[in-house]
């Protein structure tokens, strides 16, 4: 699983005899100590761990120092919870070690502990009385607690004005309806109001509506407006060959367009997902891509003045799930800059948190690099799908007698033939 790593060597080394493991104990610190300086924490991490696991194997010879060291690399990698473990176990091993007090205080304060946090600096302050950083942090830690508390009822204030404001809402009293006055003897009752009037049919509508009489009706209706009507007979087909290669709607051969981004989508889907690379060396691990994601950017066939162009230019994410033994993990592949071009896509790769170290130094070795793992299977199928989208002629199709409008004055809308309907004018 340590391939990629730089360090490679002493974490796959597993001597078997104490002077060896002496040996290795001590080339492990002083290449940690030098990740860190260089700010490589993955690799600290890793390197003091292995050190730790190393001087497991021999009784009563842990080292307070390397649980403390790592807890301070865990913390640069706001791995909190980590951090405090490993503060833990380096006063089990060495009650009076000052920086590991000082670690426990600040990754008490990161998860808002603020009693632990002034706890574990007051132990720190009777083993090291001289230390200015302990009293730092315990003035710390009580201005944090008071901000949290105002911050906390500063919120439920707000939250039980709401409830007020809703309640007050709710129970507010509707304004009386005044009574119409009623038409003293002799006057004509007036049935309309404002914005509308009632028709001689005794029906309300509104105040522009014009009323229409039998007769206007009659007039209407046997000059047959209105109504459309169906055309019968078949309508003839224009030649197969339509200039420029559009559709049958375009036979000026001018300017045509199908979006193919569903295409793209379906496509992509298809051949991206379920792409699976065996992790070699025998480790029975394995990467699978499982999803492809909702692709952004422009995806069309246009024919302009007989000459058809495919327009590709197309980002989206591939997901992938990697497996090694009981640890799983989850990542994507960013891919974007896709066209119809020579120039290769741009490809980069994102590791879920939720990720074991070391299934990230597998994804590392078998994901991110371009020449080896899924990745050159990934862009190798995507290369097939963009081949097969050059080709396509992209689905214009021809219109039949069911599409053709049939009103009494002949629809010029283009727009609404297309799209197979009745324009119903």
């Amino acid at each position: 699983p340590y391939s990629s790593n730089r360090h490679a060597d002493v974490l796959g080394e597993e001597p078997t005899d104490e002077a060896a493991k002496f040996r290795l104990v001590e080339e492990l610190k002083n290449r940690a100590k030098g990740a860190f300086a260089q700010k490589d924490m993955p690799s600290a991490e890793l390197l003091y761990g292995k050190a730790i696991s190393v001087l497991a194997t021999l009784p009563g010879k842990q080292e307070a120092a390397l649980f403390s060291n790592r807890a301070m690399v865990r913390l640069n990698m706001n791995k909190v919870e980590e951090s405090l473990e490993d503060s833990k176990k380096c006063l089990e091993v060495d009650p009076t070690f000052v920086k590991a007090w000082h670690r426990k205080a600040q990754a008490l304060i990161r998860l808002n502990e603020w009693d632990d946090a002034i706890a574990a600096a007051e132990e720190g302050m009777k083993v090291e009385p001289d230390n200015k950083a302990f009293p730092e942090i315990i003035e710390k830690a009580k201005q944090d607690k008071v901000k949290d508390a105002e911050d906390k009822a500063n919120l439920k204030r707000d939250a039980q004005d709401v409830r007020v404001e809703l309640f007050n809402a709710s129970t507010a009293r509707t304004p009386p309806v005044k009574k119409a006055t009623e038409k003293k003897e002799g006057e004509d009752a007036d049935n309309s109001m404002r914005g509308y009037k009632v028709t001689a049919d005794g029906k309300k509508t509104s105040y522009f509506h014009t009323e229409i009489s039998d007769e206007a009706k009659r007039l209407i209706e046997e000059q047959g407006f209105g109504k459309p009507k169906k055309i019968e007979g078949e309508v003839t087909q224009a030649a197969a060959d339509v200039k420029g290669g559009g559709s049958q709607w375009n036979q000026a051969g001018t300017y045509e367009e199908k979006g193919m981004t569903k295409w793209v989508q379906e496509s992509l889907q298809a051949a991206l997902k379920g792409i699976t690379f065996e992790v070699p060396a025998g480790s029975g691990g394995s990467i699978t891509t499982t999803e492809v994601g909702t692709i952004t950017g422009d995806a069309n066939i246009s024919v302009s003045r007989g000459k058809r162009r495919h327009l590709l230019d197309i980002a989206f994410d591939v997901e992938f799930e990697g497996k090694m033994g009981d640890s799983t993990g989850k990542g994507k592949l960013k891919i974007s800059e896709v066209s119809t071009g020579d120039d290769e896509p741009e490809v980069s790769m994102e590791i879920d948190s939720g990720a074991s170290p070391q299934l990230r130094e597998v994804f590392n070795a078998f994901v991110k690099p371009a020449g080896q793992g899924l990745q050159p299977l990934v862009l190798k199928e995507l290369k097939q799908v963009v081949a097969e989208y050059k080709g396509s002629d992209g689905p214009i199709a021809a219109p039949t007698s069911s599409d053709r409008c049939a009103c009494p004055v002949p629809c010029t809308d283009s727009a609404q033939l297309a799209q197979d309907i009745w324009c119903g004018t």
